[in-house]
């Protein structure tokens, strides 16, 4: 399934986009600091990535996590965005595990971390095409 995200810009920030995916239609609201707005109307483009991320790895720790039938109740996630200038140059990932879970199981589960779909996104090749409509 594909997804497709639309901006119209206007004269001003922030910027709402549309998020397509099937039946679904959202609206998301990004913000930045500077010039044209105050940045309080919603995350810039690069807050929103950190985001992404760390919820990205809570989904995927909760549903490998369920298959094995282990309770993940109390799972903290927590990514914290190191930036050179105006993009990230380190995302690092803070799990906070449930008491319950066992040394074996909270090793298995930082390998499944690193395999979010997010995580690899970022840290993989991705190919961007840009085309004139």
């Amino acid at each position: 399934m594909g997804t497709t995200a639309r901006v119209t810009t206007g004269a001003d920030l922030p910027c709402e986009v549309e998020l397509e995916a099937g039946d679904t239609v959202r609206t998301i609201v990004f913000d930045h600091p500077g010039e044209l707005s105050d940045g309080d109307a919603g995350p810039s483009s690069t807050q929103a990535v950190s985001a992404a991320l760390a919820a990205c790895t809570a989904v995927t720790l909760r549903i490998y996590a369920e298959r094995k039938g282990w309770s993940l109740d109390g799972l903290d996630v927590e990514v914290g965005t190191t930036y050179d200038g105006p993009n990230p140059s380190l995302f690092t990932v803070r799990i906070g595990w449930p008491e319950q879970l066992g040394p074996d199981q909270v090793e298995r589960l930082e390998r499944i971390a690193g395999r979010c779909p997010v995580h690899r996104l970022v840290t993989e090749a991705t190919t961007v095409e840009l085309e004139s409509a």
